[in-house]
């Protein structure tokens, strides 16, 4: 019996140890881990203004989350912006969350916090049993800048005359680097460009009124800080009314038998038996859409202005139709639509040489629904200028031309009836009368001498 209880004693031993080592070697690997928790702070932009929202975003795949600090320490001060403690799942499972992400609104005026540099510090614990039970710890910091005060603009150009659906340039030098900024009129936004001067601070943007837009029009120069500051400068400005032309266009089963055939594609539904139903999806819907991609193209403009004079027309052409002239559509006498041309139509021989209008980059190239074939050259600063219905395109996207190069040859295509160049402007994403830029003066007036008069 004796002898039977003395080797038990060493079995018992040896379970005994197993019972305690695997608890204290599970206690030290997992719940006595060394790795802190991740830790990033989402912040777009080091400059917070008004009031900006900051994110945290913590992993810790080991022990889980236990607790996040974000304070912000400006000018000596530090101010606590954020603590949240998560849930444990037991002592021995650990923190219930393995990921989160958190967000603090940071209102400098609200906390007390003067305008200047700081610190946007963040503290992450998680469950670990290391440190006595505190947790392992991470700790990150980011720079950050407070800025409460709108930009400042100083208007350098004193008086702006602008006709209705005409263009206009306005001069303006920013109290501090600002990510945008330019004129607004009305609803748009004309975004203006340095460079000009040796001043960075100082300028220059080409603005437009459309068509519809009166005396009423409101137009300002506005800017935002890389804080979301908005300023804004009060211009003064005169806005000349004008009055556009109507005209009646008649068309025939002629014209819907010869044009329509080419447009089948683009609205399959609307087939040759019924090509009335056709034109008036052409005529409204494309005609939307293919101005939409015009747009899409005149939003991005070279940083640089790469024309010089007047702008030419084509040579030994006359007009067949004006600027804004509003449009009736009769077939069979009767009223079928009505539209607005957004350009000036120009005949000459048939297949004449088509030149550049000035010096620019060409921007587009390629048919274009209702337009046909067409370029668009970029002069800088969001002047654009347009040419359509081209039997020709012999100009090459991203190249330079200079002015008088032949860029295209006229044509019909397109929803054109006749041989003919449809030229418009654009100051970015607004059509402007191209007369304006035609005539010498008008831009020596209204352009050259207001820019290089204002410019310090």
């Amino acid at each position: 019996m004796s002898n039977k209880a003395s080797s038990f004693k060493p079995i018992l031993v040896v379970i005994v140890v197993l019972l305690i080592s695997i608890p204290a070697v599970w206690l030290t690997i997992i719940r006595m881990e060394g790795k802190p928790p991740s830790v990033e702070i989402e912040l777009d932009s080091p400059f917070i203004g008004a009031s900006k929202s900051i994110g945290v975003s913590v992993e810790d795949a080991g022990s889980g989350i236990r607790r996040i600090w974000m304070g912000l320490l400006v000018n000596g001060r530090e101010v606590e912006i954020l603590q949240r403690t998560f849930p444990s799942a037991g002592f021995f499972a650990g923190g219930k969350e393995k990921s989160v992400r958190v967000k603090a609104t940071v209102s400098p005026k609200t906390l007390g916090l003067a305008d200047g540099k700081g610190v946007i510090r963040t503290v992450v614990w998680d469950y670990s049993l290391r440190k006595w039970g505190k947790g392992n710890q991470a700790y990150l910091e980011k720079e950050i800048h407070i800025d409460t005060q709108p930009p400042a603009i100083e208007m350098l150009s004193r008086s702006h005359n602008v006709a209705q659906g005409g263009s206009g340039v306005a001069v303006y030098r920013l109290s501090e680097a600002c990510p945008v900024s330019g004129i607004t009129v009305g609803d748009s936004f004309f975004p203006g460009y340095a460079g000009l001067s040796d001043d960075p601070a100082v300028h220059v943007a080409f603005f437009a009124l459309n068509y519809q837009q009166g005396s009423d029009t409101q137009i300002a120069a506005t800017a935002k800080d890389y804080a979301g500051n908005s300023g804004v400068a009060k211009m003064v400005y005169h806005i000349n009314a004008r009055s556009f032309r109507k005209d009646a266009i008649n068309l025939s089963d002629r014209f819907f038998n010869a044009k329509m055939p080419d447009f089948d594609g683009h609205f399959p539904e609307s087939s040759q038996e019924n090509p009335l139903e056709l034109f008036l999806k052409v005529n409204r819907e494309l005609r939307r859409q293919d101005n939409e991609a015009f747009y899409g193209v005149t939003a991005e403009t070279e940083k640089k202005i790469l024309w010089e004079g007047a702008f030419s027309r084509l040579p030994g052409s006359a007009n067949r139709a004006r600027f804004a002239d509003h449009r009736t559509y009769f077939y069979g006498g009767k009223v079928i639509d009505r539209q607005v041309h957004m350009g000036i139509d120009l005949a000459s021989t048939k297949h004449a040489p088509v030149p550049a209008a000035n010096r620019g980059k060409v921007a587009f190239t390629g048919n274009q629904g209702i337009y046909g074939n067409t370029v668009i050259l970029d002069h800088g600063y969001g002047l654009f200028t347009l040419y359509a219905h081209l039997s020709q395109i012999q100009a090459v996207k991203g190249s330079i031309v200079e002015k008088g190069e032949i860029i295209g040859k006229t044509g019909m295509t397109g929803l054109a009836g006749g041989d003919h160049l449809h030229y418009g402007t654009l100051i970015h994403q607004t059509y402007v009368n191209p007369v304006e830029w035609w005539d010498k003066n008008w831009i020596k007036n209204n352009v050259s001498d207001k820019i290089d008069g204002s410019i310090p």
